[in-house]
């Protein structure tokens, strides 16, 4: 069983996440991206997971634990109860999400640029022509 301020500090106690406003409202973050946040009419602290699946397979795993309402059910958000919550599986919750972040970028990094098209090509030399003609008068 967690206390609202005790699952904050443990939030951002993991290295690299900070606080700011999202929506109005405090909220961990690592990077640019969204980790949860306390939430302030539950006692549960509102996670972001990797997809809407495999937020429904946690659900499922444990329904003591974690929940959703009508307003998280578009996202993959859920809810961990605060008072089944213990510290190691809210770290665990921050870090799993952290690795989500992280392999996400890389698989952005992996990623080839697109081939150029022709078209600028022939925009850029169209262009120089007409410069071309222009400084010749």
């Amino acid at each position: 069983m967690l206390t609202k301020a005790e699952a904050k500090k443990i939030m951002l106690g993991v290295k690299d996440t900070y606080e700011k406003p999202y929506f109005g409202k405090p909220s961990v973050f690592f990077g640019e991206s969204y980790v949860g946040r306390i939430h302030d009419k539950e006692e549960a602290v509102a996670l972001r997971v990797g997809s809407i699946e495999m937020r429904d397979v946690m659900l499922e795993a444990e329904p003591k634990l974690f929940y959703i309402t009508e307003h998280y059910k578009p996202w993959p958000m859920l809810l961990a109860r605060l008072k089944v919550l213990d510290r190691t599986t809210l770290k665990d919750l921050v870090l799993a999400r952290i690795g989500e972040v992280n392999a996400k970028a890389g698989k952005k990094r992996k990623t080839p640029a697109p081939a150029p098209t022709k078209k600028p090509a022939k925009a850029a030399r169209a262009a120089a022509k007409k410069t071309k003609k222009l400084t010749k008068r």
